[in-house]
């Protein structure tokens, strides 16, 4: 796995090096991967939120009433650094999402076993690879039980979350709690987009977590409709971010395929492309990246298409 993970760093959009030391190098993780970084945290806490069935807090500060849950976060829940080795074979992942939950001693088991289904299944919701996860086997020692989550790569198996439980005897409660790495988390994911990018170059990303939903590409010669064309793809784009769907205008001043080519390979879902004959009938063509086929979309159609398309 270690050739594979320096292609993750090799993604230009997403990293940029920094700073080179004698036994690490320090990258700077760019805009597209602070995106994918928040679109997991979020997915993260939804997730949580909606598979309890009790109260969840934001800390453990005061004495609550069995069950609930609390979250814990690392003070800076978006890294804005990543460390690699020399090599660029592994990286620090150091930004720990932890749920935490307390329920009844005699319930733990219960909720040992559909946590670690719930946690499997929000794994496979964010990734194109829904078979890509697995359950490891599970540990257990005197009160404790321990299980972790894997990514079975075809490079090989990545560890994406721990799972643990624990007892007291003296006590009428345990204690559950599942932790990932926001690090580990976004790697996974790029690599898994890696290495199943088509042959067209898409970097394949789930729309949930992908850094952009919709970009745009111009397809016209005429200098003059070319800018006409470019002021209603900024304007589509402003009326996406007003449903916050996450979008990006590319170079217009790029060939078409360019722009094209680019979207491609930041893992952008839908590319709308725009025509000459945008501008006589509004109607332009929605290419999904992911089979490479186009639908034609009306322009007063488009906001409220790009709404159910992105889930928003």
């Amino acid at each position: 796995m270690k050739k594979e993970i320096k292609q993750i760093f090799n993604l230009k959009k997403f990293f940029t090096p920094k700073e080179k030391l004698k036994d690490k190098y320090i990258y700077k993780i760019e805009t597209p991967s602070k995106i994918m970084l928040t679109n997991i945290y979020i997915n993260w806490l939804h997730s949580i939120n909606t598979k309890s069935n009790c109260p969840i807090y934001l800390n453990n500060d005061v004495i609550k009433d069995v069950p609930y849950g609390y979250v814990e976060q690392s003070t800076n829940v978006i890294p804005v650094l990543i460390e690699a080795d020399n090599t660029c074979e592994t990286y620090k992942a150091i930004t720990q999402l932890v749920f935490n939950l307390t329920v009844p001693r005699q319930d733990i088991m219960q909720y040992f076993v559909q946590w670690q289904r719930y946690r499997k299944y929000w794994w496979s919701s964010i990734t194109t690879t829904p078979s890509l996860f697995t359950l490891g086997e599970i540990m257990h020692e005197e009160n404790t039980s321990t299980t972790q989550i894997f990514a079975n790569l075809s490079c090989g198996f990545q560890a994406v979350e721990n799972i643990y439980m624990a007892t007291t005897p003296e006590q009428n409660k345990a204690h559950l709690k599942c932790t990932i790495n926001l690090e580990t988390a976004l790697c996974t994911l790029l690599l898994d987009g890696i290495l199943n990018q088509t042959k067209e170059g898409y970097l394949r990303l789930h729309t949930k977590v992908a850094p952009y939903k919709i970009s745009f590409a111009v397809n016209c010669q005429d200098d003059r409709k070319k800018e006409s064309l470019k002021e209603l793809a900024m304007l589509l784009n402003s009326k996406l971010q007003s449903k916050y769907i996450s979008n990006i205008l590319p170079m217009f001043t790029i060939p078409f395929d360019d722009q094209i080519n680019e979207n491609l390979h930041l893992g952008v879902s839908y590319t709308a492309i725009l025509s000459r004959e945008t501008l006589d009938d509004g109607i332009f063509h929605l290419l999904s990246h992911s089979t490479m086929l186009k639908e034609q979309v009306h322009v007063v159609d488009f906001v409220k298409y790009a709404v159910l398309l992105c889930g928003r």
